[in-house]
């Protein structure tokens, strides 16, 4: 963290940063943005789909996601999620390409 940076604003970079990892360390929501690192956006019954997860499950881990590391759109009825958090997206893109390099046929 850099110095130039007084104790306080240090502070709370760090809580926000451990927030952000414990609001993406859930395996439901952690699918959920990488869903949305691979389509840009999706709406709740794309990613029910996708995820094979029921709808009130769905929208209780956006809800969490909405906090920190999604913004939402609004096209007619449908709401599209998208990530807004370059931290998330950095995050959980450092993991794959880290997993994929364990994996020979990634």
């Amino acid at each position: 963290m850099r110095g130039c940076l007084n104790k306080n604003v240090q502070n709370q970079i760090l809580e926000e940063d451990i927030e952000l990892l414990r609001v993406i360390a859930h395996p439901i929501r952690l699918k959920i943005v990488i869903e949305l690192i691979k389509n840009k956006t999706l709406n709740v019954t794309q990613l029910m789909k996708i995820l094979d997860i029921p709808q009130s499950t769905t929208s209780q881990h956006l809800s969490k996601l909405k906090r920190n590391v999604l913004s939402t759109e609004r096209k007619g009825i449908e709401v599209y999620y998208h990530i807004q958090n370059s931290k998330a997206n950095k995050i959980v893109e450092m993991l794959q390409d880290t997993n994929c390099k364990n994996i020979t046929n990634c």
